[in-house]
């Protein structure tokens, strides 16, 4: 398979696990959608082999995105419906921040190869998903503009984090 379709797939299957997880609160089956998601993510990535390469930085927004999201909602940024959780985030939204990071070397490359793309990119790119959540109603931002900023800065600390670990990871050192 050529890259460019290689690619494509991995982006559709990604937007499909997002709305799957970000969907799973109005499923009647709130806990099957992000399960199922995230089964066809790491599919994807041992049938391509990738697994080696995607396991820390998929563990690593595990993390990263449990304590940031938990602390979001302790400062009063941000809150989601009722729904099983780790530390006070969502369990849909751990999985969204797994997948993530499973699927950052084949989506997000060309952010990862320089800082200031990956800080700007994950930045604006993290604070306009979570605004089209909260469209979705699936989570508040309690705090207008400023859950934004926060949501912002969360991302920014999560891209330098990932992009430093990017760099001590194999496809990082052949950038």
């Amino acid at each position: 398979m050529n890259p460019r379709s290689s690619f494509l797939i991995d982006f559709a299957l990604f937007q499909a696990v997002w709305f799957a997880c970000v969907l799973a609160t109005r499923s009647p089956y709130p806990q099957v959608l992000p399960l199922g998601g995230s089964i066809l993510v790491i599919g994807r990535v041992v049938q391509k082999g990738r697994l080696r390469e995607a396991l820390p930085p998929g563990l690593a927004c595990i993390a990263i995105g449990s304590l940031g999201d938990a602390l979001l909602v302790k400062l009063g940024f941000l809150s989601f419906s009722p729904y099983p959780n780790l530390l006070g985030a969502p369990l849909w939204m751990v999985a969204l921040w797994m997948n993530f990071g499973l699927m950052l070397s084949p989506l997000f490359t060309w952010f990862m190869k320089n800082l200031i793309r990956t800080l700007l990119g994950f930045s604006i790119g993290g604070a306009v998903a979570y605004y089209s959540g909260e469209k979705l109603g699936i989570l508040t931002l309690e705090k207008d503009w400023q859950s934004i900023l926060a949501i912002g800065f969360e991302w920014a600390v999560a891209g330098l984090i990932l992009h430093f670990l990017w760099l001590k990871l194999p496809q990082g050192k052949e950038s």
